[in-house]
């Protein structure tokens, strides 16, 4: 009974710890507006105006004005090579980073709990009503 107990707080605290990650599209607009930022603590995928995918992962770039420096790799017809160089914001159509979503985890954390709980009420409730009909 107890190792039942130990692997619902592995998977419950699994689920916390990995998350429920999105993709979020930040336009041009949204950093203008400022609605939106880039967190340089997270790996960042980009796409310019010329159909150019770029990616950097987390803390090898940086935004300094309206530029982004970096170093990652770069995506063209299919071919990824390495890149370090600069890029400035007016040729960036769209730029991709992970987010995580907290109310998601926290969502599917507590439904998976509130189904072990239904689960184990249902089966103590079978048990008690076995005690009182013996067959």
């Amino acid at each position: 009974m107890l190792k039942k107990y130990i692997t619902c707080f592995l998977v419950l605290t699994f689920l916390n710890y990995v998350g429920c990650y999105s993709s979020e599209v930040i336009t041009n607009e949204k950093l203008n507006n400022g609605t939106a930022h880039i967190d340089t603590n997270d790996e960042i995928y980009f796409t310019t105006n010329d159909l150019t995918r770029y990616h950097f992962a987390a803390y090898h770039y940086q935004v300094v004005n309206d530029t982004i420096y970096g170093e990652g790799t770069l995506q063209k017809n299919g071919n990824e090579v390495p890149f370090d160089g600069k890029i400035a914001m007016n040729e960036i159509n769209s730029i991709e980073q992970y987010q995580i979503d907290s109310g998601t985890t926290t969502g599917l954390t507590l439904g998976i709990m509130a189904v072990g709980v239904l689960a184990a009420g249902l089966l103590i409730l079978a048990l008690i009503a076995d005690s009182f009909n013996p067959d």
